[in-house]
């Protein structure tokens, strides 16, 4: 993985940046227009919202769309047909690049916005942003007009898109993910990863935070806002891993959040071996409670059992419960001294 991080770095610093000369003009581009010869011709202006720029003797030219090749002909052109010189010699220098750019956010060393100079892919632009932080994952995210695409940066590398797809003509913005899928709750080792090589799916990230604690239920909470809106599953773990493969083993996205919460517990005191906190399985029983505190002292009684829960005005009700009552989280179970 670092070997494939230290490769797409070198990959964008090392791509070529120079622009073409055959640049074409658009509103907001600021040139400079040389006349070889007439000094006092040369002049840097802007191109209008109309796509009009103005220059001495001959007025208005019609420049969007035209390359920087064309304009300097058209210029030549008015030129010569005004009369005004003979044989003119003109040259387009374009100064600012403003009519196409392209906004660059997340893990690039220089987000901003960038002209785009050239005939330029994904991969040229994120390489003029400065190429990747240390914290940046490989999914890209590329928004024109209301069409969003996102690109794994390995398929990219490896020419497993088309290039026709990856092009860049201006208006876009392209985002690249940040090691943010956060695992919280209770993990061994809860934080934030990144979405790199082959780590992708719900099971693979619950393996990076190295697995649950003790205390964790048996659920985890999977939450992603892919589709616009927070949309929130929750998934037995013992499935995902039994059948990573699943359709329930699913890909997860940078802004997603795994959560596992604490499981419910219970309390155990008195006449026990053990007496304590534990955590409640699957249909516990009040035996089973019991048997998790190592059972009864030689003074405990299962006759004597005190089973203390809220009900839903949360107040705390004093029971007898059966053996085979099922045990709820925060329930209090208290084993009473055999008066034998």
């Amino acid at each position: 993985m670092i070997f494939f991080k230290r490769f797409l770095l070198l990959f964008f610093v090392l791509l070529p940046v120079t622009a073409f000369a055959d640049y074409t003009l658009g509103t907001g581009d600021y040139v400079k227009v040389i006349v070889y010869g007439d000094p006092e011709l040369t002049r840097e202006v802007r191109v209008a919202e109309n796509g009009i720029l103005s220059f001495p003797l001959i007025g208005e030219v019609q420049v969007n769309g035209l390359t920087s090749v064309q304009t300097e002909r058209r210029i030549a052109e008015e030129l010569k047909r005004g009369g005004f010189i003979a044989s003119p010699q003109v040259s387009v220098v374009v100064l600012q690049f403003l009519s196409k750019t392209v906004s660059i956010l997340g893990g690039v060393m220089k987000p901003g916005r960038y002209p785009v100079t050239r005939a330029s892919d994904i991969k040229d632009m994120i390489a003029e942003a400065g190429g990747f932080t240390p914290d940046a994952s490989e999914i890209v995210t590329v928004v024109t007009g209301d069409k969003r695409t996102e690109y794994d940066l390995r398929e990219i590398i490896q020419q497993q898109v088309k290039s026709d797809d990856l092009a860049v003509t201006g208006g876009e913005t392209i985002y690249v993910g940040m090691r943010d899928v956060a695992v919280v709750g209770q993990f061994l080792r809860p934080g934030k990863y990144g979405i790199q090589g082959g780590t992708r799916k719900i099971a693979d990230f619950l393996s990076l935070a190295g697995g649950v604690n003790e205390n964790a239920a048996e659920e985890v909470y999977y939450t992603t806002s892919v589709s616009g809106s927070p949309v929130t599953e929750k998934l037995n773990i013992d499935e995902l891993f039994k059948g990573v493969s699943s359709e329930k083993n699913k890909m997860v996205y940078p802004g997603d959040v795994l959560y596992v919460p604490k499981a419910p517990q219970l309390y155990i005191y008195g006449e026990v071996q053990r007496p304590g906190m534990y955590k409640i399985d699957k249909n516990m029983t009040v035996m089973q409670a019991i048997a998790k505190a190592s059972g009864l002292t030689v003074r405990g009684t299962q006759r004597s059992v005190k089973l203390y829960r809220k009900n839903a005005q949360g107040e705390v009700e004093k029971q007898s419960p059966n053996l085979t009552t099922d045990v709820r989280d925060e329930d209090v179970l208290f084993i009473e001294e055999s008066l034998l």
